[in-house]
């Protein structure tokens, strides 16, 4: 994706740090609802991807990769545009931890768009792509994600997408709009 660009982590708005913080703190809540899970052998990322996309267009699921553990049960198939976040759940054994990473796209021909999220969980760090579609080197996402920090921003100058995400240790948030 090499016609993306990276923006630094202060472009991330005011809007959707208040979004982040009230996900972060709805999904608190939720994560003590569940059964207790022995911290010793597994972490798990609570991620949410939301979809804001102008045109109305679900994004289907496109590609994924997983470095350490796996979704429980698996990635949303399709993220619907709305202001309400889709959940998810990725899950890794200990010492490796929760990493990995997930592609939507808003269609396949050679117009469409796609956004990428990836994350580590123990590392609380994550990546963002928008971009035109296309193949995904998952050698390459990970050492962009290895080189990230906790928030990360994407702005696609082709086609106008862009991705904004933020992880704070256990709770990854994303946001893609064109």
């Amino acid at each position: 994706m090499a016609a993306t660009q990276q923006v630094p982590a202060a472009v991330l708005s005011d809007e959707n740090k208040a979004t982040f913080e009230e996900l972060t703190a709805a999904a608190k809540e939720k994560k003590a609802l569940e059964p207790k899970v022995d911290a010793k052998e597994e972490a798990i990322t609570h991620g949410f991807i939301i979809n804001r996309h102008k045109s109305y267009v679900s994004l289907q699921i496109l590609d994924q990769h997983n470095w350490s553990g796996n979704p429980v049960p698996s990635y949303p198939q399709t993220i619907v545009v709305s202001q309400d976040p889709i959940e998810f759940k990725h899950q890794g054994p200990l010492p490796e931890g929760s990493k990995g990473g997930v592609v939507y796209a808003d269609g396949v021909d050679s117009t469409a768009r796609k956004w990428l999220v990836a994350f580590d969980l123990l590392k609380k760090k994550v990546y963002v792509e928008a971009g035109p579609i296309g193949p995904v080197d998952w050698n390459v996402i990970e050492v962009r994600l290895d080189a990230s920090g906790n928030s990360s921003v994407s702005v696609d100058p082709i086609f106008g997408g862009r991705a904004e995400a933020g992880n704070n240790g256990d709770i990854v948030v994303a946001w893609f709009s064109n």
